[in-house]
C-alpha cells in the first residue's frame, strides 16, 4: 500500500510539473510573440526609378522635395510624419507650416541633415544628382517622374508601400481613378465632338505634344490636341500654324499677366476660340502636379471644353 502511494503522489507531481512546463513554454511563446510584434519591421520597395530600396523600418521622419509627392503624403493621411518640404509645395495648407528644406536647386543640406529623416521623395529620374548627394549623406531617397495619369496611380501605390501604408495608397488610386471613369463617362454621355484644342505654355507659344503629361490630361478631359501628329512630347509652334489649325479652345497654363504678349501677336484676334471668348487660363498647379490633384486638373479642363458639364 505504501509502495503503491508513493508510486501514485510521483505521478501526480510529475503530471503538475509537466503542466507547468507547457504553460511556461506558453507563457515564453506569447512573450516572444509580443516582442516581435513590437519590434521594428524592415521595409523593402521600388521606386519610380526602379530602384529596390530597404529600410530598417516604415519611415516616421520624411521630407518632401516634391509639391506631388507632398500632396500624395498628406493625401495617405501621413501629414504629421512630413519633418520638412520644398518650398514649392504649398498644397495642402498644412504643408506651408512645415520645415522649409530649399528646393531641386537650392537644397539646405545642413537643415535636411538636422530634420534626420529617414526617407527623403525627389523628383527625378536614376541620372538626377540632387538624389545622388542626399544619399551621400546617407540619407534614403525615393525617386519618380510620372508621365502619366496612369502612371500617377501607380506612384501613388509605390509611395504607400514606401511608407508602410500600402493599402491606403491602393484605396486612393481606386478612388481617384473611379473619379476621372465617372468624368469620362459623363462627356460620353453628352454624344457630342471632342473639340479641337491648343495648349499654351508660354507667350513664345510653346505647347505640349503627344507622350507629355498634359496631354494626356487633355485627352482625359476630352479634348483633341491640335498637334496630335507631331513626334514631340514639347515643342513650339508658329503663329501661323495655329491659325491654320484654328483651335476651337485654347488653354493657358500661366497667369494671364505672363502671356501678355500673345494678344500682341498678328492673328491672335483673329482666332475663332478669340471670338468667342473661349480662350481659360487653367491652373498650372492641377496640370502639371503628378498627384492626387490631376483630378481636379482634368475636371477643371473639362469644364471649358464642355460649359454643360456638372462636375
Amino acid at each position: 500500500m505504501v509502495s503503491r502511494y508513493i508510486r501514485t503522489t510521483k505521478t501526480v507531481h510529475m503530471f503538475k510539473k509537466g503542466i507547468a512546463f507547457t504553460l511556461l513554454l506558453a507563457v515564453m511563446g506569447w512573450a516572444v510573440l509580443v516582442l516581435v510584434g513590437c519590434l521594428p519591421r524592415s521595409v523593402t520597395f521600388t521606386d519610380g526609378a526602379g530602384r529596390t530600396i530597404e529600410l530598417e523600418k516604415a519611415p516616421e521622419r520624411i521630407v518632401s522635395l516634391s509639391p506631388a509627392h507632398t500632396e500624395i503624403l498628406f493625401a495617405l493621411g501621413l501629414g504629421e510624419k512630413v519633418v520638412g518640404v520644398s518650398n514649392w509645395c504649398n498644397k495642402p495648407e498644412e504643408a506651408l507650416e512645415k520645415e522649409k528644406v530649399g528646393d531641386a536647386f537650392t537644397l539646405d543640406k545642413e537643415k535636411l541633415v538636422a530634420l534626420k529623416p529617414d526617407l527623403v521623395f525627389v523628383p527625378g529620374t536614376e541620372a538626377t544628382q540632387l538624389a545622388k548627394e542626399i544619399e551621400d549623406l546617407g540619407i534614403a531617397t525615393y525617386l519618380s517622374s510620372p508621365g502619366s495619369v496612369a502612371e500617377v496611380f501607380e506612384d501613388i501605390k509605390r509611395v504607400a508601400k514606401a511608407a508602410g501604408v500600402e493599402e491606403e495608397g491602393q484605396a486612393l488610386a481606386a478612388r481617384l481613378e473611379q473619379e476621372l471613369n465617372q468624368v469620362s463617362a459623363e462627356i460620353e454621355a453628352l454624344e457630342t465632338s471632342k473639340p479641337s484644342v491648343l495648349v499654351v505654355l508660354d507667350q513664345d507659344l510653346w505647347t505640349v505634344g503627344p507622350g507629355s503629361f498634359m496631354d494626356d490630361m487633355l485627352s482625359r478631359a476630352g479634348g483633341v490636341n491640335i498637334v496630335k501628329d507631331v513626334e514631340m512630347q514639347y515643342l513650339q509652334v508658329s503663329m501661323e500654324e495655329v491659325l491654320d489649325k484654328d483651335p476651337d479652345v485654347i488653354l493657358i497654363t500661366i497667369p494671364e499677366e505672363f502671356v501678355a504678349g500673345l494678344k500682341d501677336r498678328p492673328g491672335w484676334s483673329e482666332l475663332r476660340a478669340v471670338k468667342e471668348g473661349r480662350v481659360y487660363y487653367v491652373d498650372g498647379d492641377l496640370t502639371s502636379r503628378q498627384g492626387p490633384s490631376i483630378v481636379d486638373g482634368v475636371k477643371e479642363i473639362a469644364r471649358h471644353l464642355y460649359p454643360e458639364l456638372e462636375i
